[in-house]
């Protein structure tokens, strides 16, 4: 178990910013969980993945038809995992514990497993966001993220190749990151708690689905070269997709790598004030952008409050931006999706050069 802590008494600006956030959802009657906005939503990614596959499956499309549809079923695939798997991970999809965790299996669906992404991501990443050996999202292989991991000669072409790996992102998280944690039963220093039966059942039940809809059942049609190719187009689709989206919130120029005191074990600041110092919005003035990326493009009230469904982030932000100017807390916020990608490839070039 980790032993990091952070200084959380006092913590007073968490405190306003609860206090702050609450008055709007009472003021307004609102429920902080999803509403009809994500209904939709569902109503039309989930349709839309099915038909998607079913094109290429029964109407069996010429070659670069069905390419252009795997690279379209992978985008979707993502879109659906940032929109319906996130929140319903993070209890804030529905009021109804039971629909979300129904909606979080749509995880399993695309390959991976609602219980460890809970873990992973829930527990780990968000209590100890950007800190090196404890976050397991800014630990990817040949590639330096924080100035407090060991630098190696071929990080310094880390941010022309970065793309590229990026685009293994999903095909290694389904085939390998899975099975490696559900075996070494922990998430970095982190124990994953012990799975029941059903759960076991339906991580191997899941992982075979997943496998059979996009490998095994292709393949049969198909035959297992195009099986494997489409495969691999529609994972690097959804693989950049999701890498770009979260380095872009946490692996840029201005936001911090805090470490503890190696003595005490300690951050010295209140959890609150280290998420907001670790995390960067993007894009927040594009619904477009928002409405695909289940509002992650405003990932600082994303941290601050991962209960809260992402439809009612871009209220809460003028209240968030608002409580960080009076406690002279850097609010970081990218004017577009663009800026931010740039600033994380020049993030990576830094931290690649020699010191």
């Amino acid at each position: 178990m980790s032993q990091v802590k952070f200084r959380n008494n006092p913590r007073p600006f968490k405190q306003t910013l609860d206090a702050r956030v609450k008055q709007y959802f009472d003021t307004h009657h609102l429920s902080e969980k999803g509403n009809r906005q994500l209904y939709i939503k569902s109503a039309v990614l989930l349709p839309l993945t099915t038909a998607l596959y079913l094109t290429i499956i029964l109407l069996q499309p010429a070659v670069w038809i069905s390419i252009v549809l795997c690279v379209l079923l992978g985008f979707v695939l993502a879109f659906i995992g940032f929109n319906i798997m996130h929140d319903a991970a993070h209890g804030s999809y529905s009021s109804s514990k039971a629909l979300n965790e129904i909606m979080s299996l749509t995880l399993n669906l695309m390959g991976g497993n609602a219980y460890i992404w809970k873990v992973k991501h829930n527990i780990v990443h968000h209590t100890y966001t950007n800190i090196a050996g404890e976050d397991e999202d800014i630990h990817v292989p040949i590639l330096r993220l924080s100035p407090d991991q060991p630098r190696r000669a071929y990080h310094r072409y880390q941010h022309i190749y970065a793309p590229l790996l990026y685009m293994f992102t999903s095909l290694i998280w389904v085939l390998f990151n899975d099975y490696y944690k559900y075996f070494s039963r922990k998430v970095e220093s982190t124990p994953i708690p012990p799975m029941s039966i059903s759960q076991k059942i339906l991580f191997w039940g899941s992982k075979l689905l997943n496998l059979s809809l996009f490998l095994f059942i292709p393949a049969w049609i198909f035959g297992w070269i195009p099986a494997v190719v489409g495969l691999l187009i529609m994972h690097a689709s959804m693989g950049i997709t999701l890498a770009l989206v979260f380095q872009m919130a946490h692996c840029v120029e201005d936001t911090q790598f805090p470490m503890p005191n190696p003595s005490s074990h300690k951050i010295e600041n209140e959890w609150a004030l280290h998420e907001a110092a670790t995390t960067a919005n993007f894009g927040i003035h594009s619904r477009v952008l928002t409405w695909l990326l289940g509002g992650l493009n405003f990932q600082i009230e994303h941290h601050l409050f991962p209960r809260i469904s992402h439809v009612h982030y871009p209220a809460i932000s003028p209240i968030v931006r608002q409580v960080c100017r009076e406690f002279s807390v850097p609010y970081v916020a990218y004017p577009s999706f663009a800026k931010a990608v740039r600033s994380h490839l020049y993030h990576l070039k830094q931290l690649g050069q020699p010191s």
